[in-house]
């Protein structure tokens, strides 16, 4: 797995095969790490910085695999 941690700054990367609509609206954006998952392994929540990004409520952390995402 990656070296992302609980409370580690993060980014999201951008990505062509995001789905849309809001997969887009999601690269670059930066949060914090909330907890990574051990089952499955490779799995991310973030709270995302921006409540209004996506039109989803950002309060909740979002899931994202590892490799989606960068340390900042």
């Amino acid at each position: 797995m990656s070296d992302i941690k609980p409370g580690d700054r993060v980014r999201v990367k951008e990505r062509p095969d995001w789905p849309m609509p809001t997969g887009y609206r999601l690269a670059n954006l930066e949060g914090h790490v909330f907890d990574v998952i051990d089952n499955p392994e490779g799995y991310v929540l973030v709270l995302l910085d921006k409540e209004d990004a996506t039109g989803l409520d950002t309060r909740v952390p979002l899931g994202f695999r590892a490799e989606a995402l960068e340390k900042i």
